[in-house]
């Protein structure tokens, strides 16, 4: 079930076609990328967007505002999804992750999320103050653009409201549920992701973590299309930062998600510009990870890291 609710106010030759992909049919002003979505030509056009983005109060608040500042005008709203990983339920993401974080990070990060909440119901909501946003729906209100929840984003329900508001392009920051083919193939222009890694390296879960418990020196944040394989979509911008012996897990998350919003609005202008830059994000060379063991947490700290 669906609940929504709202916060105050000259032609190329086409691509060779992937025989595994789905096309939709250009239109006049437009042409085929060879994946799942349309691009537009040169010199392109504002084009209606939609966000999907994770309930996380401490950094995303922050990306999500710098995105709005330059898209809210043509965002049609937000829809807000849920803290948990992958397929677990959000009582299972969260045991998950106190064995790995272990009971003083994870009480640590828990305290800092309950914090936000309630400051963002009483600076936010009751006083009215937008001047520092504490978590992403009060970012969405400070901008006007409405706010939807659902328990899936690939429902015939939720996929009408976006067909109603003529949504063509969406953007997921952070967002925590998979985007099934329905989903993409009413989206023209497809659905772009941010992951906190250089894809086609560390795909799937807990990107910064893998990134210091294998003792990188580099990490960095990629906006990409998505595709039916998680993490696969071409790559649109990547941006990479310097990992020091001293940076923390927190640290690294602070300096990826402040690339990432750097990444998105850099990425939404070149698809709106026309013919945006499309780097195959390779499969032959991708690494994947999911949810860490002891075994990982002690390489982590052998590296000299720790969470915060």
């Amino acid at each position: 079930m669906t609940t929504v609710t709202t916060s105050p106010a000259g032609s190329q030759a086409a691509a060779p076609k992937p025989a595994s992909a789905f096309f939709l049919d250009a239109v006049p002003g437009t042409k085929q990328s060879g994946y799942e979505f349309l691009v537009l030509q040169k010199p392109g056009r504002t084009l209606k967007k939609y966000v999907f983005i994770q309930d996380e109060t401490g950094l995303l608040p922050k990306v999500l505002d710098k995105y709005l500042r330059e898209f809210a005008g043509s965002t049609a709203g937000i829809n807000i999804q849920g803290n948990n990983q992958g397929k677990r339920t959000l009582v299972q993401t969260a045991l998950d992750l106190l064995k790995v974080y272990g009971p003083w990070y994870f009480q640590w990060k828990l305290r800092q999320m309950v914090w936000n909440k309630v400051k963002a119901k009483v600076v936010n909501g009751i006083l009215g103050s937008t001047r520092r946003c504490y978590t992403v729906a009060a970012v969405a209100k400070k901008y006007g653009v409405p706010v939807h929840y659902t328990e899936d984003v690939n429902s015939e329900e939720f996929r009408t409201m976006l067909r109603n508001a003529g949504v063509e392009f969406i953007v997921s920051i952070s967002g925590t549920q998979l985007y099934k083919k329905a989903l993409r193939q009413q989206t023209p222009f497809g659905i772009v992701n941010c992951h906190g890694a250089l894809l086609p390296k560390y795909r799937g879960l807990m990107p910064s973590f893998w990134t210091l418990a294998n003792g990188e020196e580099w990490g960095g944040s990629s906006v990409h299309y998505v595709d039916a394989k998680l993490d696969n979509g071409p790559i649109v911008v990547q941006k990479r930062y310097r990992i020091h012996k001293h940076d923390t897990l927190e640290d690294i998350m602070s300096r990826s998600k402040d690339l990432a919003a750097e990444a998105i609005i850099e990425c939404v202008r070149l698809v709106e510009a026309g013919e945006p830059p499309l780097t195959p994000n390779l499969e032959a060379e991708m690494t994947h990870f999911s949810m860490p063991g002891p075994q990982d947490v002690r390489r982590f700290k052998e590296h000299g890291h720790r969470f915060f």
